[in-house]
């Protein structure tokens, strides 16, 4: 009977997580407002949090272009990413991935250029992924 009891629970709460993950309506709609607010990285790392599972579409795109604007704009601002991304390994992943093909080809020379001549020693290993990024999503524009 425990065993049982154990599967049941196991399964339910499974299932709810797997139910947190679906993006609704309401989150698509926050999500979609909120990418014009993308100002700083803390505020990235918490729309992350609280919106990845509605990443796809107009939202990814605006992602995307708060990203590079983060990187072009306000390069000075790279130390705080690493620290977030030092906390949170799925958030350096998502960061990466919105360095991509849809972003304007200079901005992603631009951070290319700022990676490779402008990176604190400290951010070597996470410039190095910047660069890496932005090179193959050039590569994929240009394709």
């Amino acid at each position: 009977m425990n065993k049982i009891m154990l599967f049941l629970m196991g399964t339910l709460l499974l299932s709810s997580n797997a139910l947190a993950e679906v993006c609704i309506p309401k989150d698509a709609e926050a999500a979609e407002q909120a990418v014009d607010h993308l100002t700083s990285w803390q505020v990235m790392n918490d729309n992350f949090t609280r919106f990845h599972q509605c990443d796809e579409g107009s939202i990814a795109e605006g992602n995307s272009e708060a990203v590079i604007r983060l990187l072009v704009d306000k390069w000075e601002t790279l130390p705080k990413l690493s620290v977030l991304t030092r906390q949170n390994a799925a958030f350096e992943t998502w960061v990466l991935s919105h360095i991509d093909s849809t972003l304007d080809s200079g901005d992603l020379q631009t951070t290319v250029n700022l990676a490779t001549s402008q990176c604190p020693a400290s951010e070597s290993t996470l410039c190095r992924k910047i660069v890496k990024a932005a090179q193959a999503a050039i590569h994929e524009s240009n394709s």
